[in-house]
């Protein structure tokens, strides 16, 4: 008995998606060496330990995270694997379906619109769409919409299946029928999938080519600012790119539940209770309005990512979402160098959609929230509270944040689902170090060396620049080496050897 006891408190401390073998007897426990790709600048090497810690603590099957600073890339990480079960790397070519992370872009998308004049938040929808004001919608506007207080945040009676979202015609009509939530009274509830299928429908009503938002991104954004961002996805570019999504152990959720949250990093959030109980706002709002009512697994499927979904299927990767989050952080305008890209939102523009609106409980997800009129969140994070960060997240715990004052673009990605709402362990630990260094470099006139990483035949590679010009190779070779430094007489370091999963 004492056995079964010690080998399952150990199971319950592990690290969720380690190796059974790894979590009870410290046996065939992962490595980040051996899968670690991307680069970190110097100053920020204490980054790139935390992730190679997630990975090699079993709190990560495949991620990837971004991070700019003063418009420059100073970190572009992945590692772990995008199929646990044929070993296929999580690398610089994998993408990620990131979830309500897009909303974030479908924003952006609706605010250019709103700069050319298409568009205006103050404005009715039933202007754009004269079918939508039954049912006490008349009143609603796009504003409401964006923040979340359109009341469409769930269906009454309709469970959303994939297949209709080929069919936007007659989607639009399942739509338009659907009364008020609230009986007409703007309230804050949680529009998890349903604002984006509202969006796109009044997007490809006023675009002048009658565009979807997802063709508008991948005929303007992504050209434009050299990033990949899919809200719909090919057969070959899913079977080649896309990783592989992780439910979070379901032993671990009832251990959970069941087990004082003090014994947790990461305690499930009270919405999970709501969310699993038919007929609540919560459980109408996450599971019956989304497609097939799909759970995390589900959406291996290929056919759950091949329609459009503005509001959770953007399938992307964190070097894409950091440049967006980079841009934002540099006031809208584009990040300087060999190519001259346009600025993402004007300064008129900027001002609107940032333009903040009252702290206001969500019904759906039982917390207090502050949102832009554009639709995006203003947030302060435990043990950041000192600092606004503005963006959003997606389930499961990949984010896309940005902070003008720091200057600083923030994304991470992931395949392992966590319980959490916005964030978790994993990026919370790398944004606060982030916000560190950076407050340490701003307090202290220090050099940038961006030193590189690669992986050859499974071993690493690593190599300095130093600032006269001249390589030493650390180990093995590598592919591209920058240097940032302003000081001639700087000394650099490198990455160190990676620590074994403890036992």
């Amino acid at each position: 008995m004492t056995i079964l006891i010690f080998l399952l408190c150990r199971y319950i401390c592990a690290g969720p998606f380690l190796p059974l073998s790894c979590q009870l007897f410290s046996l065939n426990c992962p490595k980040a060496s051996d899968t670690l790709h991307g680069f970190v600048e110097a100053e920020f090497t204490e980054i790139k330990n935390i992730f190679s810690k997630n990975i090699e603590s079993g709190l990560e099957i495949g991620a990837s995270v971004s991070i700019y600073y003063e418009n420059k890339l100073v970190v572009d990480l992945m590692g772990g694997f995008a199929d646990w079960d044929t070993g296929k790397p999580y690398d610089e070519n994998t993408l990620q379906l990131t979830f309500s992370s897009v909303k974030v872009l479908t924003s952006f998308v609706v605010a250019r619109l709103v700069e050319q004049g298409i568009l205006d938040y103050d404005e009715k929808i039933s202007t754009y769409w004269p079918e939508f004001a039954q049912g006490n919608k008349e009143n609603v506007t796009l504003e409401h919409l964006m923040t979340h207080r359109a009341g469409v945040g769930w269906f009454d009676n309709h469970l959303t299946k994939v297949a209709e979202l080929h069919d936007l015609d007659s989607f639009a009509k399942v739509l338009e029928s659907q009364p008020h939530n609230f009986g007409g009274v703007p309230t804050m509830s949680y529009h998890a999938c349903t604002r984006g299928y509202y969006l796109n429908e009044i997007v490809r009503r006023m675009d002048p080519k009658h565009r979807t938002i997802g063709q508008i991104v991948r005929e303007e954004i992504m050209p434009q600012y050299n990033i990949e961002y899919y809200y719909y996805t090919s057969e070959d570019l899913y079977k080649s790119r896309v990783a592989q999504i992780y439910s979070y152990p379901v032993p671990r959720v009832l251990a959970k539940l069941i087990l004082p949250g003090f014994m947790f990093t990461n305690p499930v959030h009270p919405l999970f209770f709501e969310m699993i109980a038919p007929g609540t706002k919560t459980h109408k709002t996450l599971v019956n309005s989304c497609p097939n009512q799909a759970q995390p697994k589900d959406w291996n499927k290929l056919e759950m990512v091949k329609p459009e979904g503005p509001s959770y299927n953007g399938i992307t990767n964190s070097r894409s979402m950091a440049k967006l989050a980079a841009m934002m952080a540099n006031h809208g305008k584009p990040i300087p160098g060999d190519k001259v890209e346009p600025i993402l939102l004007k300064d008129e523009t900027l001002e609107k959609f940032l333009e903040r609106t009252h702290s206001t409980y969500d019904q759906s997800l039982l917390e207090e929230f502050t949102m832009s009129k554009g639709g995006i969140g203003f947030f302060r994070l435990p043990g950041l509270e000192d600092y606004e960060f503005l963006g959003w997240g997606g389930s499961g715990g990949s984010l896309l944040l940005w902070n003008e004052e720091l200057k600083i673009g923030f994304a991470y990605c992931m395949n392992a689902f966590h319980t959490s709402l916005l964030g978790d362990e994993r990026s919370l630990a790398m944004l606060k170090e982030t916000v560190r260094t950076v407050l340490r470099l701003k307090n202290n006139n220090h050099f940038r060396a961006k030193v590189f990483l690669s992986n050859n035949n499974g071993k690493n590679s690593f190599v300095q620049k130093r600032s006269n010009g001249s390589i030493e190779f650390i180990k093995q070779y590598s592919l591209r080496i920058y240097t940032t430094s302003h000081d001639s007489n700087a000394s650099f370091e490198y990455f160190s050897r990676y620590s074994q999963c403890p036992s």
